[in-house]
């Protein structure tokens, strides 16, 4: 019955990932979906706007880079929705084949957290990244309470894991040298129950070190800052930065009764939802990104308060009773690692820390067989609660599980954009000045290769052969 319950949720995610191109998330038209067209290649009539220029030449490639590869491949720009699903899918196959956890199980409890469910079906990289961070946290856990199980594989899948983590978004290069150290120091300790050499071992830590660093050294070098074009938290006086989104966001994307208290303080809010509202009239409880300004919710919450409480007991009560000592520095180092989270700039926020319940997911998966064993009575108790839990949250999101194609062209008539194709002439380059990102992008017409848009945010940075198009119409050749 689980193993149905689990394949039934995640093949219903798995198509909707596939044929709905999500219009919820601005950010997947601002820079997503035009970094991915950029990046693989794909041929269309839209140049992105001069406010994210930056942020192309120098954020980590990989998740627009699948995003797009995905796009050129099928042909279809829904198809780059799926990537999400597919570092999630991965991430479930690496828990079953190296920890030997139930797929489902593992499936089931990260799902429990609404914003794992939410974002595998949407174009933004959150759960793709951290799915990569998941990894290398289970697999630091799993060779520690599992030490005659050790092998080449959990070390070199952990440090494959946080290179393509490290190659993924900015926010998670303070989790990937945290786990990079953690892991050095378990192997170096003793190489040979991993089956490597002392030599060996540095050897290929050292290489995958080396290739997690590559796209921040070359940031370093080609501007002088390893994150450009962002400000490098505490030594941001050290290097240059053209904006410091994470220090603006700690006050703006807070609740307004939560501004100026400390930031350990709003995550711990924030992961247990004290304030969050249970119901609302005309919105889900949970959304993509937690977006209600002026509330008590705004930015708030996400992987459910109450499951958030269950599953930390649930998983340092697994962890003591397995290994006792063991079990307890396992639990205090996930603890020093929500610790870590706590303190970082917009904690609260936490589409940006979904590895957190993907770890205690896979942490659950991985000693169950060894509870099934030993109180197989429970064991049902714990299915029992799993799937209780599992079921409330499927009920609370069921418009998350709904079916049914989305294309561009749908999008393009959500946000107007449409209207402005027959005004718009074919061999003609257009300037769009402050528009939606949502409607610059989709004026490029049905198929995004109609009409040639380029997208910018004053007019005096148009190109000189293109006409100007703002809100209130078109205004004439740019110059």
């Amino acid at each position: 019955m689980c193993t149905a319950v689990a394949i039934v949720a995640l093949g219903d995610l798995a198509i909707r990932s596939a044929i709905l191109l999500d219009a919820t998330g601005l950010d997947s038209f601002w820079y997503h979906l035009p970094f991915a067209a950029a990046r693989a290649g794909v041929p269309i009539s839209f140049e992105m706007s001069d406010t994210v220029r930056q942020q192309y030449n120098a954020f980590p490639a990989l998740p627009e880079l699948v995003q797009g590869l995905l796009w050129r491949v099928t042909g279809s720009i829904n198809a780059s929705g799926t990537a999400n699903f597919i570092a999630f899918a991965a991430f479930l196959i690496y828990s079953h084949r190296v920890f030997r956890a139930p797929f489902w199980l593992v499936g089931i409890i990260s799902l429990t957290a609404p914003l794992v469910l939410i974002h595998t079906t949407v174009n933004y990289v959150d759960l793709f990244s951290n799915a990569w961070v998941a990894i290398g946290v289970a697999s630091c856990l799993f060779a520690y309470l599992f030490p005659e199980r050790r092998s080449r594989t959990v070390v070199v899948g952990a440090l494959a894991a946080l290179t393509l983590a490290a190659w993924s978004k900015y926010t998670m290069v303070p989790f990937v040298l945290a786990l990079l150290v953690l892991l050095t120091a378990m192997v170096l300790r003793s190489p040979t129950t991993y089956r490597f050499s002392r030599r060996q071992a540095a050897i290929v830590i050292l290489s995958f070190a080396v290739l997690s660093a590559a796209p921040y050294a070359r940031n370093l070098v080609a501007y002088g800052n390893p994150i450009w074009p962002i400000r490098v938290p505490i030594a941001g006086a050290i290097f240059p930065f053209l904006g410091d989104p994470a220090g603006a966001g700690v006050e703006a994307d807070r609740p307004p009764q939560l501004r100026g208290a400390p930031q350990a303080l709003v995550f711990v809010e924030s992961l247990f939802e004290t304030r969050n509202p249970v119901h609302y009239p005309d919105r889900p409880r949970w959304t993509l990104d937690q977006w209600e300004p002026g509330t008590t919710a705004h930015r708030m919450g996400g992987f459910w308060g109450l499951g958030v409480a269950v599953y930390l007991v649930v998983t340092g009560g697994l962890l003591i009773w397995y290994r006792r000592r063991a079990g307890i520095l396992a639990g205090i180092a996930g603890l020093a690692l929500l610790g870590l989270v706590a303190i970082l700039p917009q904690s609260n926020e936490l589409r940006y820390f979904q590895f957190i319940p993907l770890s205690w997911a896979a942490a659950s998966g991985m000693l169950y067989p060894h509870l099934r064993v030993a109180h197989p009575r429970a064991t049902i108790a714990l299915l029992a609660l799993v799937l209780a839990m599992f079921g409330y949250v499927v009920s609370e999101n069921l418009g998350y599980f709904y079916v049914a194609p989305q294309s561009s062209r749908d999008i393009a008539a959500i946000s107007g954009a449409d209207k402005w194709w027959p005004l718009l002439q074919p061999g003609k380059t257009y300037c769009a000045v402050q528009m939606p990102v949502e409607t610059a992008f989709f004026m490029t017409g049905p198929t995004l290769s109609e009409h040639s848009i380029v997208a910018r945010s004053q007019p005096s940075l148009c190109p000189a052969d293109t006409i100007i198009l703002t809100k209130e119409g078109i205004q004439g050749p740019a110059g």
